[in-house]
């Protein structure tokens, strides 16, 4: 036996109908409300305000076509006796809110069900596209990227946007705005209005403003979809949290359920006269100038604007970044309603380098070491980078971009709370905080530069070495002086004033450092010349920033440590099983600089 028209209306009603209050939050209704439609919508309450004029219709659940509901709600929507009645009381606007949900009813009923099934061109491709999608992760996971790959590199249709705080209805879906346009001159003859003409003979012109219905990306991609049903069509939204969705969707939100067989909007709504207008008469984006072939293929309630539908070839994909999450955050009811796809961080491969002052670092190798760090820091996941957080120019990323989009954010976004529980990480050469104002100095031009000394210093911190050498392998030794190659292996480690255990080929660095640490404000050719007096231990034992730049040979495997203004290179190989390290000790100790080298006995 079949449900009596009224049921099925109360169950539509209680599964499907949302309110929108002031506050902009979404909720379906409630039972309350839900019993009160289905009881406005009887004639004893909706016509009681002249129950005489409708003595012909004895329960409106007897009318089953949407047509005859809608000429009932033209007949009250200009009758001043009902409209006064529905405005007052406790009851305010129930009657007029019960009549239209009806009618919304009836109609989705004749879509999917009656008589206009025929007309909806249900395609289903061989891959299945999610309709709703939010791709979201770490900034600089490729997200967008991987939109575009998905959609632009394979050249199918699309609209694209971009939320923001002050989106809203009418920037997504679109409004009146003033336009320019040229219109005929008119003259007065006598008491006839002319058009004037110029000196040789041509029609005068003149701008005026106009207010015209201007569509948005919403509106595009809702008609350009339902245009040609045969290829998807997407409508991309960059950063979607970071608007307000439930004011920028507003009615729109009830469109976004579809039907999983048909792609269909279950729940259609009826847009306000400006947009049924548009759609009737535009012929750009509206359904003014379609073929015949593609009105046969739409709905006559969609054509007419009546009712508003998403088109089954209709996707709507996004992306959230979750560091930014708490700008608008976005509801249950909203969030169910689209497919999540996680974007992890991975490594792009392309072979990025970070260019300090002649010094090249791993980008991927920073990556790792900089996550590894907010995550035991901040316990967070969304603060990460990811690898396209910073785009490289050839492959490199200067200083100064380094320093204005990374240095930036990690400071400001991530650590500015967290700097003591940073650890090093911040830690200037003197020992104080290493905040981000020391990343920049003004020039002798005002011009303001990056100290790249201070970037060496971050990346040194964080245990980035250097990657600007190319030699043979089995030739490289490791902090402790092995090689590939080596028969044997020594794991000896060194200390500086009893503190440390660092490995042969560390040792020199890392004393340059306290050298340095206890000697402030010494200049730079000092500190290479105090340095010399130790002699040339191993090759290219000390340099001046000049010096290591000059050379072009394989073996340029030095630590550029900051000093004042500028850098001094020390060599991180040699110092293997040759006995080197302890010529360095020696001389060290008997320098009478306050540094004591030793063997750390295990």
């Amino acid at each position: 036996m079949d449900t009596p028209i009224k049921e099925q209306f109360r169950t539509y009603l209680a599964n499907c109908v949302q309110t929108r209050r002031q506050t902009g939050k979404s909720f379906i209704i409630g039972r309350t409300t839900v019993d009160s439609y289905v009881s406005f919508a009887e004639v004893d309450k909706l016509f009681d305000y002249a129950p005489e004029k409708w003595q012909n219709i004895s329960s409106i659940y007897d009318i089953t076509s949407s047509k005859d509901v809608l000429d009932i709600i033209d007949v009250l929507s200009n009758d001043d006796e009902f409209k006064v009645r529905d405005s007052t009381e406790s009851s305010q606007y129930f009657r007029s809110n019960a009549i239209k949900q009806y009618y919304c009813f009836l109609k989705a009923r004749e879509i999917f069900i009656g008589k206009s099934e025929a007309k909806v061109a249900i395609h289903v491709p061989s891959q299945i596209i999610p309709l709703q999608r939010i791709f979201y992760g770490a900034p600089g996971t490729g997200k967008s990227n991987t939109i575009k790959r998905e959609v632009d590199q394979k050249g199918l249709p699309k609209v694209r946007t971009t939320f923001h705080p002050d989106s809203d209805y009418s920037t997504f879906v679109g409004a009146y705005k003033p336009t320019s346009v040229e219109v005929p001159v008119m003259t007065m003859i006598g008491t006839k209005a002319v058009p004037a003409e110029n000196p040789d003979g041509t029609p005068r012109k003149e701008k005026k403003i106009v207010y015209e219905f201007v569509p948005q990306a919403f509106l595009k991609a809702y008609t350009g979809a339902w245009k040609n049903q045969n290829e998807p069509f997407f409508l991309i939204i960059e950063e979607i949290n970071r608007g307000n969705c439930a004011q920028i969707f507003g009615d729109l939100f009830q469109l976004l359920d579809r039907n999983d067989e048909t792609g269909l909007s279950e729940y259609p709504i009826s847009p306000d006269e400006d947009i049924q207008k548009f759609l009737l008469t535009d012929k750009k984006y509206g359904f003014a100038a379609l073929t015949e072939e593609q009105r046969d293929a739409i709905p006559e309630e969609v054509l007419s604007g009546e009712l508003m539908i998403l088109p089954q070839n209709l996707h709507i994909w996004a992306t959230m970044n979750t560091s930014d999450q708490s700008l608008f955050p976005i509801d249950s009811a909203f969030k169910r309603r689209w497919d999540w796809q996680y974007v992890p961080i991975f490594d792009g491969e392309k072979g990025w380098e970070i260019e300090v002052d002649g010094t090249y670092y791993d980008w991927w190798d920073f990556l790792q070491k900089i996550n590894e760090q907010i995550g035991s820091t901040t316990n967070s996941e969304d603060k990460k980078l990811g690898y396209y957080f910073c785009k490289a120019t050839n492959g490199i990323i200067n200083a100064e971009t380094f320093v204005g989009k990374v240095v930036f954010y990690i400071w400001n976004d991530v650590f500015k709370d967290f700097a003591e529980e940073a650890g090093d990480l911040f830690k200037d050469e003197d020992g104080s905080l290493l905040s981000f104002n020391k990343f920049y100095t003004v020039g002798e031009d005002r011009k303001t530069m990056v100290v790249e000394e201070k970037v060496m210093r971050l990346l040194q911190n964080l245990g980035v070495m250097p990657t600007n050498y190319d030699i043979e392998e089995d030739t490289v030794e490791d902090e402790d002086g092995n090689t590939i190659s080596s028969s044997s292996r020594d794991y000896s480690k060194f200390s500086i004033n009893g503190i440390g255990k660092f490995g042969k080929n560390k040792l020199a660095s890392e004393c340059m450092k306290k050298y340095i640490e206890l000697n402030p404000v010494m200049p730079v050719e000092t500190v290479l010349a105090n340095w010399r007096k130790l002699g040339n231990i191993v090759p290219h034992f000390v340099e001046s920033k000049e010096e290591y730049e000059a050379r072009t040979d394989n073996s340029r495997r030095s630590y550029g440590i900051p000093c004042g203004d500028s850098v001094v290179y020390v060599t991180h190989d040699g110092f293997g099983n040759n006995g080197k390290v302890f010529t360095l000790i020696e001389a060290v100790n008997n320098m009478g600089w306050g540094i004591t080298l030793s063997k750390v006995e295990e």
